[in-house]
């Protein structure tokens, strides 16, 4: 890479979700060599959670797509279109390398604060022009419909939506990688009661797994518990889990700062078992985990007694044992 390398992403990716991509490209090129437009990507479908981008060099351009949604189904149009395709959930099981050559699996993630509020409020407002302009003019000209009207109007308001609450509800990295003095005995652990249905079977998966963690904890002699689960949802199953379910709602910062003083944390897969942002923001802040086996691939693998203490099962029995 010289020092004339441009980095063009994608002016509409999700910000929450392709910010932790971001930081890392404006620190290995720097701002000002970071850009963002839609010309590269106009051929291509909806970007929806993920992020992509181009790497451009002396005559060299080489296209990058980041899978950073939770199922780890490999989207085709997309591998073929990239020359790179990063997977925070790569499951090599399903989709073997030896098929797919270009997949790397890449480490957990979790949206950052990159930007301070005039810039979140500058870029929100450029990559709205930059993205939406040309869209809402096929929409009115091509295809104008009510239709096309309510899902343009909601495509606008989700933009501005996501610029806007990740500087509100998000920290910069280095939030996570100051040292807090743990305390012994306490244990902090706030999470999401998601809802279930016949997709996701989360009541019997992740729910019923961090429900059975709180309620071993609650029970241990000398322990001082704090946290629960919080209903994302209002179909979440609160009755079903009612001996763990909370009320208490923290911000990120309280969150960061009761999570780095409990003496160790909890981790299971997520949502469709993906790795989850929890994990990510766990290995930042350099906790002692404790971990159901994870579903999914790791570029490099976190081992048992060295990195993290992993139990073969979330039954309670196993939780008590601790193996």
């Amino acid at each position: 890479m010289t020092n004339n390398t441009k980095i063009i992403i994608d002016s509409r990716t999700n910000i929450p979700y392709g910010s932790f991509y971001m930081k890392g490209l404006i620190e290995l090129f720097g701002k000002i060599n970071v850009k963002f437009s839609s010309l590269p990507f106009a051929n291509l479908s909806d970007l929806g959670w993920n992020i992509r981008f181009v790497i451009k060099y002396e005559s060299r351009e080489i296209k990058y797509f980041i899978h950073t949604s939770d199922s780890y189904q490999i989207l085709p149009e997309h591998y073929a279109w990239c020359d790179v395709y990063g997977n925070v959930n790569a499951n090599y099981n399903h989709f073997p390398k030896e098929k797919y050559p270009k997949q790397i699996s890449l480490v957990p993630s979790f949206a950052v604060r990159n930007f301070n509020f005039s810039e979140t409020l500058y870029y929100s407002v450029k990559n709205f022009f930059i993205s939406f302009d040309d869209i809402s003019k096929r929409a009115y000209y091509n295809k104008y419909s009510k239709q096309n009207e309510q899902k343009l109007f909601k495509n606008i308001k989700k933009h501005f939506s996501n610029y806007l609450k990740n500087y509100l509800n998000r920290l910069p990295i280095d939030s996570y990688e100051n040292h807090t003095e743990v305390i012994k005995h306490y244990i902090f652990f706030l999470s999401s009661l998601w809802y279930s249905d016949d997709w996701n079977r989360n009541d019997e998966g992740v729910n019923r797994r961090r429900a059975n963690f709180i309620e071993v904890v609650k029970e241990l002699p000398h322990c001082i518990f704090e946290g629960g689960l919080l209903a994302v949802d209002v179909l979440s199953s609160s009755s079903k889990f009612s001996l763990s379910v909370t009320n208490q709602r923290v911000n990120l910062s309280t969150w960061i700062q009761k999570t780095k003083k409990s003496e160790l944390v909890f981790n299971t897969p997520a949502f469709w078992d993906c790795h989850g942002w929890k994990l990510g923001e766990y290995l930042a802040m350099g906790k002692a985990i404790i971990s159901t086996p994870l579903s999914n691939d790791l570029p490099s693998p976190l081992i048992h007694g060295t990195h993290i203490h992993f139990i073969p099962n979330s039954s309670t029995s196993r939780i008590k044992r601790g193996s």
